[in-house]
Formats: structure tokens, sequence, C-alpha cells
């Protein structure tokens, strides 16, 4: 199988919830920087939580980021800017809060300063969840790229690319296409993306067909 996955040198990881996770998914899929999404649980304590069985935990996503290209900072404002993070959510229990897991100190220093800033800029108190490191348990494969694969003959030109579910969930143009259909973002600006992958020419001709003969 060809490699169709954008290379980096340096990924770096953000996990945070805004919601049922589905959206913010296809959201953040949709930014250059960007290389990884998927969804997943994270917050509390029950063990090996599933959809069905959520325990304490919320829905969240985690994105495999290129810091080279988007900063942390830049996603921390889509995130805090992308919902209603000044509401008290915990009414409805944990399922949708506003929860954001750093994985260093860092990231924490940085959530803390543009945190501030977000609740000057608004004059409002952000009631989000902040926590340090604690563990992601990935989603069942059905919640993944849940808006691309309601398109069932896109789907037949797209899964055939990977070897696996697994593949298909951490590939760039998986995330790329699952926020497309969500109108995050253009086609074309993919296809104009393609060349920064530093994908091989047969793996970027592959993509650039696939693309050009999708059926929606």
């Amino acid at each position: 199988m060809l490699n169709i996955n954008r290379r980096a040198d340096r990924l770096d990881s953000a996990t945070f919830g805004m919601g049922c996770f589905w959206g913010p998914e296809s959201q953040f899929g949709q930014y250059p920087g960007v290389i990884r999404t998927r969804t997943g649980f994270s917050g509390g304590t029950t063990a090996e939580p599933t959809y069905r069985s959520l325990g304490d935990h919320t829905e969240v996503i985690q994105i495999a980021f290129d810091p080279s290209l988007i900063s942390y900072e830049e996603i921390l404002e889509i995130f805090w800017d992308s919902h209603d993070a000044a509401k008290d959510r915990s009414y409805k229990g944990r399922q949708y809060l506003s929860i954001l897991i750093v994985h260093s100190n860092a990231q924490l220093e940085a959530a803390e300063k543009v945190k501030r800033t977000w609740e000057e800029r608004h004059e409002k108190k952000i009631e989000t969840e902040i926590h340090y490191d604690l563990p992601f348990y990935q989603a069942e494969d059905r919640h993944q790229k849940y808006y691309l694969k309601r398109f069932d003959k896109a789907m037949e030109s797209i899964l055939p690319l990977f070897p696996d579910h697994t593949s298909f969930v951490h590939a760039t143009i998986a995330a790329r296409l699952n926020g497309f259909v969500r109108e995050n973002g253009r086609l074309n600006d993919i296809k104009a993306e393609l060349s920064d992958w530093q994908l091989s020419s047969e793996a970027e001709s592959v993509l650039r067909e696939t693309l050009k003969t999708i059926r929606w």
C-alpha cells in the first residue's frame, strides 16, 4: 500500500471537548496544520469507557498537529471561539462538558495565558475544565469521521486506499474530507495542499485521481 499520509518532522497533540465530538472533529479536520483527528473520551475515572457506557467521562477529540504550521495558541483560540465556553454545562452531566486536557507544562502555561486574554476580550469567565495529561480512550469505529461515512459512494473510493480502518481514521485526507462534507474547507484547497504533504509522486497522483473521480 502507498503511504498517502502527510509527513511531518514533529507533531504535538491537543485534546479537548466542546459538546458532541462529531462536529469538532469535522471542524478541526480542515486546518492545514492538523495532521490527524480522532474522537474519544477523557476527563473521568470510569475504566474503559464506551459511547453506551460513558460513566463520568466527556466526549473529546484529539488532534495531532504540526506546530510549524499551526500553533497550540491558535488551536486554543479556535477552541474557545467555537463553543459557549462561558456556559456551565454540568447540569446535563459530564458528556458534553467544555474540557481541555493539556499534555505538558508548556501547554498549561499557554492555556492559562490564552484563557486570560479571551476572558478580558469578551468580559466573560470561561467555565472550561482544564486537566493535566489525563488518559484518552478512542471512541468506537462508527464515531470516527462520522460525517464522511454518511457518503457511501465517497467511502467506496476512499477506503481501498488504506490497509485497515485505523489507517483510515489517522489519515490526513480523511480528516480533510470529513471537514469538507460539513462545509469546513473547500475541495480545491485540499487539492492545492497535497503538494505540501511530502508524498511520493505516485501517492500524490493516486490522491489527486481519487479526489477528481470521487462521487458524493
